[in-house]
């Protein structure tokens, strides 16, 4: 079975069996070891911490001079707005739990953990 983060997100459990089925307590719930070394990690940490604070900060700045301005109130730039907002939701609710991952080396999150995950990133990202 694939070793990747959402191990038990696939419909089968670890055993082979559907993902109704019996299984033991911890049983593809994590990853089974890392994928990637530290320093792999460490990178992909990095990177993902500077577009999620990128996403955020920028994001953020839209909306706030969208606010302010009375001129900036039309509707085109009421898409881009909109834009925006969904972006900033990826930023905050999409990268989140990949950093905290990278950060310890692996996937740390449950199987619902990995359905927020997903869920949230489509979710936010079909916004736009």
């Amino acid at each position: 079975m694939f070793p990747g983060k959402c191990d038990g997100c696939q419909g089968l459990w670890e055993s082979g069996g559907p993902a109704g089925a019996e299984r033991p307590a911890l049983a593809a719930t994590l990853s089974p070891g890392p994928l990637f070394s530290p320093g792999t990690y460490e990178r992909l940490a990095l990177l993902l911490g500077s577009i999620g604070l990128l996403g955020v900060g920028n994001n953020l700045l839209v909306l706030v001079l969208y606010y302010k301005f009375q001129q900036l109130r039309t509707p085109i730039h009421l898409f881009l707005v909109n834009i925006s907002l969904s972006d900033l939701l990826v930023s905050l609710f999409g990268v989140t739990f990949t950093f905290v991952s990278c950060l310890r080396n692996g996937w740390v999150w449950d199987s619902v953990g990995c359905v927020w995950d997903g869920f949230s990133s489509s979710l936010f990202a079909s916004l736009c």
